[in-house]
């Protein structure tokens, strides 16, 4: 075992993997352990067999063990009373999540108070206190009142599970707080240290906003502490599309400059060498606390720590055996970091560096000649973007080609600005014109990094998205990447046995194009992570993305083509659904490898069906946007003007030409609308039906009674397998209606207890009686149907 801490460290997470496939059995876990122990003890004292792989035994056990106690943590009794308002005492237990238009406090409770009632309540909750920051921060004690609840499952496919992120933190309830008056101090405690760390952070950050622009000191603040919460989100877009995003995170990036920065001054002061791994230790443990104490700060300190420390000892730097020493140190205290996308993609860039660079380097400037001053850095920029690209591809489906270029160009200035800024900061706590002066320079420096991300994150080509890989791609592509390394330097042989005859013309052919087969297997590995495996397979597919109280549907034709029906949001203005657009149907596309909609429909103007629709023209290459010929599209078309999107106005009788095997016909409504028609947009909703071969769906917007008697009298085929059912499910509907159209299935697109009282009894009634089976978002989450033109098949995401 020539390197135990890494053997230990691989055995350790496989127990904790174990954990979550087999569940956790304590009792035999422990028995088992104890027998290693005594096995292992006995062996190393009597030497009489080799027992490495009882220490391996051992710890896959005590990762089992670790993660099976972890998972014992049973929610903290506050969600006995989710869904009331209540009151809160406790305390904040870490730095607030300060955001635009709230404040995110994560409240140690003590108690909980209902009316009269005070019960003693322990636990964690995450309490979100909308309006203006009210200045609290970790340690102090307060009493909140607000209205308690617990995170929904997720409803789509694939989508991010917070409930369990949450849980995985400790945290299984919210409380939503309307007004900051609702907070109330009570005194203040906490660790001194971390208070002190905190609030030094804080003083710091208020020079920052003193001195530069609101969007400049969002950035800075993201670049050295990694608080991202008041960067806009059009930066974060350009960061993550140019594969920079890494800079917002508090990495091994960051605190190798913090070391440079204690190093530096250690030997300016003249300090002794023996004090500098001490000296670098406590301002390592500082900064990490003031960052949060994430994943990937803890990891990058430790190694840092002890790379500090072979130095000093005179021993030899062993890179693994310090990023297996870190992983065991975070995983004993926290098994569940495991699975934060946070620590996958800390310690899988690492590696990549570690790892992959020295090749890549010999490669660059050995073999084809490049300047070390480029060489070097392309190569560690692109050994880390092939070590994250299964992780960002599995988790954010996006390829970022462009981003060793910009990696190249922006990096240089990341040092920069963390250095002035730093200064900067310092020097407005002595002498704020100073820090006007430095910051000056800063905040140039940071458009000139932004503006520059903004442009190329516009090239052509520069990113893309792809679906979601399964598990095992990814696992495939660490394990080729691995073995393409090994086959390059000549420490792996292929498996042909040349003492075979038989063998002997495929060995001459492998001697000839040895050269090719890396290339193969490179080839293969890539194809294994941006193969499209959300494919429709030649079928129709029609989402109902789970997008709560609104519209959304996704049509993916057989020939490839896409139609999105409305885009969520929520009833009022467009500005107060884009987040639905930006949270929801965005990810939602982009899980399934789009980056374009061939068409974009919105049956009509209310915001809980065009709200997100912006959002998602913003971010997907639309080709067409089609809206009835009823008015109330003033505000949206003036928002999607300047994206220059082809605008279709149809009505009744029009044919949508999208795909040759799938008829889209428009229903309703008709072309020249009765009078009262501008006051009543639910009735002018778009009505469209799709046929497939001998299947059929109606997609019927938000239609009320008035529309369906006309739909009714009109002629028109409304027979059809598959309804979404008008409006939500609302009472106002014609029985007649629902008769002639008569489906195999109905869909509800409706949030769970919504403010209208969707769907209505009477209306489920009424569907039941028609024969058909109901499904609804807010009970079954999004609703998938597949059909080749004869047989359905239905999927739902709850």
């Amino acid at each position: 075992m020539n390197r135990p801490l890494l053997a230990l460290a691989i055995s350790f997470i496989t127990g904790i993997i174990l954990n979550d496939i087999w569940g956790f059995v304590p009792g035999v876990l422990l028995l088992v352990a104890l027998a290693c122990i005594f096995v292992a003890l006995a062996g190393c004292f009597w030497t009489w067999w080799d027992n490495r792989w009882v220490f391996v035994l051992l710890f896959i056990l005590l990762g089992w063990y670790t993660s099976g106690v972890d998972g014992m943590r049973h929610p903290n009794g506050l969600e006995r009373f989710a869904g009331h308002f209540v009151t809160l005492d406790g305390m904040v237990a870490r730095e607030p999540d300060v955001r635009k238009d709230y404040t995110g406090y994560v409240l140690a409770t003590d108690a909980i108070c209902i009316g009269d009632k005070r019960i003693s309540a322990r636990g964690l909750a995450l309490v979100r206190v909308f309006g203006s920051s009210n200045g609290y921060g970790y340690g102090d004690y307060l009493r909140i009142k607000g209205f308690l609840y617990q995170p929904e499952e997720p409803g789509n496919f694939g989508a991010f599970n917070y409930r369990d992120y949450l849980a995985r933190r400790g945290i299984y309830c919210l409380m939503k707080v309307d007004k900051p008056d609702h907070v109330q101090l009570l005194g203040v405690g906490g660790n001194a240290v971390v208070r002190l760390a905190l609030q030094g952070k804080a003083r710091l950050l208020q020079v920052a906003s003193q001195t530069m622009d609101e969007r400049q000191a969002a950035v800075l603040s993201g670049m050295l502490f990694g608080n991202k919460g008041g960067i806009d989100q059009s930066v974060n877009d350009a960061f993550a599309q140019t594969g920079v995003a890494h800079v917002l995170c508090v990495s091994g990036l960051h605190v190798g400059y913090v070391l440079a920065g204690v190093l530096l001054l250690a030997g300016a002061l003249g300090l002794p060498r023996r004090s500098v791994p001490g000296l670098a230790m406590v301002v390592l443990l500082f900064y990490a606390v003031m960052t949060g104490m994430g994943p990937a700060v803890v990891r990058a300190s430790i190694m840092a720590i002890l790379v500090l420390m072979a130095v000093r000892l005179g021993r030899e730097k062993d890179w693994p055996s310090a990023l297996a020493l870190a992983a065991l140190v975070i995983l004993y205290f926290e098994p569940s970091a495991l699975y934060d996308i946070g620590f996958q993609l800390s310690f899988a860039a690492t590696w990549g560096i570690l790892y992959l660079t020295p090749l890549i380097g010999k490669l660059l400037m050995g073999r084809w000649g490049w300047p070390r001053w480029l060489g070097l850095p392309l190569g560690v920029t692109i050994a880390a973007q092939l070590a994250t690209l299964p992780l960002l591809v599995y988790y954010f489906n996006l390829v970022t080609p462009v981003a060793p270029l910009a990696n190249l160009l922006l990096m240089p200035m990341v040092g920069l600005v963390m250095l002035l800024g730093f200064l900067g900061l310092i020097a407005g706590i002595v002498f704020l014109p100073a820090a006007m002066f430095i910051n000056a320079g800063t905040g140039l420096l940071i458009d000139l990094f932004t503006g520059l991300a903004h442009m190329i994150s516009l090239l052509p080509g520069g990113s893309s998205y792809v679906a979601t890989p399964p598990w095992y791609a990814v696992l495939l592509w660490y394990a080729g990447l691995v073995g393409l390394v090994q086959l390059i330097e000549g420490r792996l042989a292929l498996p042909l046995a040349s003492s075979s005859p038989l063998l002997l013309p495929l060995l001459r052919m492998y001697g000839r194009c040895n050269r090719l087969v890396p290339a193969g297997i490179a080839l293969l590995l890539v194809l294994a992570i941006l193969w499209p495996w959300s494919g429709t397979d030649g079928q129709l597919q029609v989402h109902f993305i789970d997008v709560g109280q609104g519209d959304s549907i996704l049509v993916r034709f057989p020939g490839g083509r896409t139609m999105l029906v409305d885009a969520g949001g929520r009833l009022g203005s467009l500005d107060e659904g884009r987040g639905v657009g930006d949270s929801v149907v965005v990810p939602y596309l982009h899980r399934l490898g789009m980056d374009k909609l061939d068409v974009l429909v919105v049956t009509h103007a209310h915001g809980d069906h065009a709200g997100g629709v912006p959002p998602v023209a913003e971010k997907l290459h639309v080709g067409a946007l089609v809206l009835s010929c009823a008015p109330g599209y003033e505000e949206l078309l003036d928002l999607m003007a300047p994206l220059g999107i082809p605008v279709y106005r149809v009505g009744a009788g029009h044919i949508l030409h999208i795909d040759e095997s799938v008829e889209v016909t428009i229903l309703a409504p008709a072309r020249e609308l009765p009078a009262g028609a501008e006051e009543d947009l639910n009735n002018a909703s778009l009505v469209l039906r799709l046929d497939y071969g001998q299947v059929s769906f109606l997609l019927t917007g938000d239609i009320e009674e008035n529309a369906q008697r006309a739909l009714l009298g009109s002629g028109a085929v409304l027979q059809a397998d598959i309804l979404k059912v008008p409006h939500h499910g609302s009472r106002f509907f014609v029985p007649e209606f629902f008769d002639a159209v008569s489906p195999d299935y109905a869909v509800i697109q409706v949030g769970k207890n919504n403010r209208f009282g969707h769907p209505s009894r009477d209306t489920l009634e009424t569907l039941t009686n028609t024969g058909a089976n109901v499904l609804r978002n807010d009970r079954d989450g999004a609703v998938l149907f597949a059909t080749n033109g004869r047989d359905v098949t239905v999927q739902t995401g709850r």
